[in-house]
């Protein structure tokens, strides 16, 4: 708890013409995802039903001439990521908190802790589902602990540095994009 309160006293107050236009970027977002996951699961609900009504398996070479949904819904996932992500620089901010959304530098501290975050995310959910499927496909004596934390770690890595580049590139971009923005109001 006394964390969480120490995170919320780092980001200071939160700007409420920041914020109003965020939730209005996030429900974009959202439009797209629930749009577009339903879309995928409708398509993958009628694959299933034309495979078991045709008598054609798609477990089957067959299988792998037609459009995976999951492909589907990993674009439909990172558009809705990254979309909002997108407008939210385009109008010059990055967050809602008014230390974050006035800065002139990158906030390496801040980036470092999100990078951080997101890496032992991605770290322990590819450990944790990867153990998951061993114990469920082959059984819990032949689990490879060692390999799936091992993949979990790289994963971990890969996370913790592409999180640092993307993290410092946005908030670049959204800085230069707010003094643009400022410039311009300024004429």
């Amino acid at each position: 708890m006394r964390m969480i309160e120490r995170w919320r006293e780092y980001l200071g107050p939160v700007d409420e013409r920041l914020a109003a236009e965020s939730g209005r970027y996030v429900k974009v977002g959202f439009c797209m995802l629930l749009i577009g996951a339903s879309l995928c699961l409708y398509y993958g609900i009628m694959l299933q039903q034309v495979a078991e009504t045709t008598g054609n398996p798609l477990l089957t070479p067959l299988g792998a001439s037609v459009v995976p949904s999951n492909n589907v819904l990993l674009v439909v996932i990172l558009a809705a990521c990254f979309v909002p992500l997108g407008l939210e620089v385009r109008a010059g901010a990055f967050d809602e908190h008014s230390r974050i959304a006035s800065v002139d530098t990158i906030p390496w501290d801040y980036v470092a802790v999100l990078a951080l975050i997101c890496g032992a995310s991605l770290g322990v959910v590819t450990a944790g589902m990867r153990i998951l499927a061993e114990i469920q496909i082959v059984g819990i004596a032949e689990v490879t602990w060692a390999g799936d934390l091992a993949m979990g770690a790289v994963y971990f890595v890969m996370a913790f540095v592409l999180g640092i580049i993307v993290l410092a590139g946005v908030f670049n971009a959204a800085i230069k994009r707010r003094h643009a923005l400022e410039a311009e109001l300024g004429d």
